[in-house]
């Protein structure tokens, strides 16, 4: 088959909703375009939740150590599909010298240095001081494409929707009463950025305190999480458990266990009002959903990862900001970002 294009974007479920208009940007323009999309294999389910790609392969790139045997079994995923062009958003030499030895005639990527500019057909000017999808898609220019200021979409299934909707009437007595605010706190992040030591997670006492004061307010409450959340979703709970306080208890929902794909994450997220999580993967679905988001930072800039629109706010370092402003990262999420503040926002979102 002629005409096949490789789009390779190594990280996580964010990065690569953050990489989908890459791909909305080629299939409009070149809608023949066979495209392929080369990720790691713990991103593999963004093809629930994605119709950009006509194939998905997987490469473990995280994998230590990486040895020769891998370098060449990933030289031949590149060599071996038939493509004629290939963009590729890594930005170092190494990237530079695998794309030349791939053989593919066509070859976008980051400009890293002189090496990168002689390897690749087009190399890119790297501008990291902006939103991560529009940077990624300054890459588009190599294929004469125009550069512009994108936010990322994605799709909820019928068969996600319906498995969603199915739960909230099971659980929610709001939901068969009709459409309650819902507002869905995610509170965990990847066990990898947790390895890697960036810590963006914020008390389980803060996050009980949170949810009380939303249902206060007659707001519905889902508490969702996956696998690596079950230590802080479980906390969670049984703080909110041990609480005497006579809050209506019907106000507050468990997702964690419901949710058994990225796709009925993000179906769960398209049916609440608000989404409140800390800088991590539910914040880019929020965001690709169109949803209200209210996200707490810590070690990352907040405008490199939030684009600039009014439903999108964060809160960082203890000051409530619109995604606007860029400020220094912190190490951790601050301990000065006291929960008052986060549902005072919250509120503010809700009545926009």
């Amino acid at each position: 088959m002629k005409n096949k294009l490789l789009a390779i974007n190594f990280g996580g479920i964010g990065d690569e909703i953050l990489f989908l208009p890459v791909l909305a940007s080629i299939k409009e323009a070149f809608p023949e375009k066979h495209i392929t999309l080369l990720l790691e294999p713990r991103s593999k389910s963004i093809g629930e939740i994605s119709n950009l790609t006509d194939e998905i392969k997987l490469f473990d790139i995280k994998k230590r150590p990486l040895i020769i045997k891998d370098y060449l079994e990933l030289l031949q995923i590149l060599r071996s599909g038939d493509y004629e062009t290939v963009i590729s958003s890594g930005s170092t030499p190494l990237v530079a010298c695998l794309l030349f030895a791939s053989g593919i005639p066509e070859r976008i990527g980051f400009d890293s240095g002189a090496l990168s500019r002689i390897l690749l057909t087009r190399a890119i000017k790297l501008n990291k001081n902006q939103y991560a999808s529009n940077m990624y898609h300054d890459l588009v220019q190599g294929l004469g494409l125009k550069q512009k200021n994108v936010i990322p979409k994605i799709k909820v299934s019928e068969k996600h929707a319906s498995n969603m909707q199915s739960f909230l009437e099971r659980v929610s007595t709001k939901a068969r009463q009709g459409h309650p605010v819902r507002v869905v706190i995610h509170p965990g992040t990847s066990k990898l950025a947790i390895k890697k030591g960036i810590i963006k997670t914020w008390s389980a006492e803060n996050w009980a305190f949170l949810i009380k004061q939303l249902i206060l307010d007659d707001v519905e409450v889902i508490l969702a999480g996956g696998p690596d959340d079950r230590e802080v979703v479980f906390e969670i709970v049984k703080k909110l458990n041990n609480d005497q306080s006579s809050v209506n208890r019907n106000l507050f929902l468990s997702a964690y266990g419901e949710t058994k794909s990225l796709a009925d994450l993000a179906a769960l997220i398209d049916k609440s009002d608000l989404l409140i999580c800390v800088d991590s993967a539910p914040m880019h679905i929020g965001v690709a959903l169109n949803k209200p988001v209210l996200a707490l930072f810590g070690p990352t800039h907040p405008a490199h990862l939030l684009p600039k629109a009014s439903q999108f706010k964060f809160l960082h370092g203890g000051m409530d900001t619109l995604s606007t402003k860029i400020h220094q990262p912190q190490k951790a999420i601050s301990v000065d970002l006291q929960p008052d503040i986060v549902y005072r926002s919250a509120l503010s979102l809700l009545r926009r």
